[in-house]
C-alpha cells in the first residue's frame, strides 16, 4: 500500500492506493474557513488586551491632569502680571491638549456615548464630501455615488461625521500625485451564511458606506496594525497614530464595524457597516 499526506491552503489531503485493487482515495477537509476564524480571533483579543492598556493608562493620566486644569482658573485670579499670565495660558493649552489625547484613547476602547438619533446617513457623507472637496488639489477626482436611497442609521451625527472626514483625508493624503477619491453608501443583508466572512456582524440590514482611493496602498503587513492606538504610517510629527482608532471606537459603540483591502501602489478601500435604522429605503 502507498500512502501519501501533504497539506494545502485548502485543506489537508491524504491519497491512499491500493497495491492489488489499484484504487485511489482522495480525502479532503477544508480548513480555510477554520484557520480565518482563527486569525480573527487572535487579532480581535490582541484589540481587546491593547484596548484594556492604554484604557487604564488613559484613566491614569486624566486623574494626573484634570486637577492641573481645574487649578489654573485659580491661579489667573491670584496672579496678575503678564508673565505669569503666559506661562498659565501655556500650561492650560498643555493640559487641556492632554485632556483631549486622553478622550481619544478612551474613544479607541469604547467609544463615546453621544446622542442617538435617526437619522440619514447619506446626507451625513454629502456634507463630509463638501468639507473635503474645498481642501482637494486639482490633481484628485472625486466619484461619488450616494443617491440610491434613504439610509437610516440610529447613532450620533457628530460622531460618524469625524469617522467619514477622518478616512478621507486620510484617502487624500494616500494620493500625493493624484487619482480618484470613491465615496459610495448602499444597503446589504447579512444572513447567517454571511456572519463566518463577517465574525463582527449580526443578521439582518446594514448601510455601508465605502471610501476608496487610488494611492500607495497598504502593505499586508501593515494593514493589520492601522487601527492600533499610536501606530501610524505617516512621517514622524505627521500624525498621531490615534485616528483610525478614534473611528474604530466610535463605529463599534453604534453597533457596526470596519474592513479595510489594499493592494500596494493600487489603492485602498475603506467600508463601514452600520446596523439600519427602522425608516431605511431600498
Amino acid at each position: 500500500m502507498e500512502r501519501k499526506f501533504w497539506l494545502t491552503a485548502a485543506g489537508a489531503w491524504s491519497r491512499v492506493k491500493m497495491a492489488f485493487q489499484k484504487k485511489l482515495l482522495i480525502v479532503n477537509t477544508d480548513i480555510t474557513t477554520k484557520k480565518r476564524l482563527e486569525t480573527q480571533f487572535i487579532k480581535t483579543q490582541k484589540m481587546e488586551s491593547i484596548a484594556l492598556l492604554t484604557g487604564g493608562i488613559a484613566h491614569d493620566l486624566q486623574n494626573i491632569l484634570a486637577p492641573v486644569a481645574m487649578s489654573i482658573g485659580l491661579l489667573r485670579e491670584e496672579l496678575k502680571d503678564q508673565t505669569s499670565l503666559t506661562v498659565l495660558r501655556a500650561v492650560e493649552e498643555s493640559a487641556q491638549s492632554g485632556l483631549q489625547l486622553v478622550k481619544n484613547i478612551l474613544t479607541y476602547g469604547k467609544g463615546i456615548v453621544g446622542e442617538r438619533a435617526l437619522f440619514d446617513l447619506s446626507l451625513v457623507v454629502r456634507q463630509v464630501l463638501k468639507i473635503v472637496e474645498n481642501g482637494l488639489p486639482p490633481t484628485i477626482v472625486v466619484d461619488e455615488d450616494i443617491n440610491r436611497g434613504e439610509w437610516f442609521v440610529r447613532g450620533d451625527m457628530s460622531q460618524l461625521k469625524q469617522v467619514f472626514l477622518n478616512i478621507c483625508v486620510n484617502a487624500r493624503d494616500a494620493m500625493p500625485n493624484g487619482g480618484v477619491l470613491g465615496v459610495k453608501v448602499e444597503g446589504g443583508f447579512f444572513d447567517t451564511d454571511d456572519l463566518e466572512d463577517y465574525p463582527e456582524a449580526h443578521q439582518g440590514r446594514y448601510v455601508i458606506v465605502s471610501v476608496a482611493d487610488s494611492g500607495v496602498g497598504i502593505s499586508e503587513d501593515t494593514i493589520d496594525r492601522i487601527f492600533e492606538p499610536f501606530f501610524t504610517t505617516k512621517e514622524g510629527g505627521e500624525g498621531t497614530g490615534l485616528g483610525l482608532s478614534i473611528v474604530l471606537g466610535i463605529i463599534r459603540s453604534h453597533g457596526g464595524f470596519i474592513t479595510a483591502d489594499s493592494i500596494v501602489h493600487r489603492g485602498t478601500t475603506f467600508r463601514v457597516y452600520l446596523p439600519c435604522g427602522e425608516e431605511t429605503g431600498t
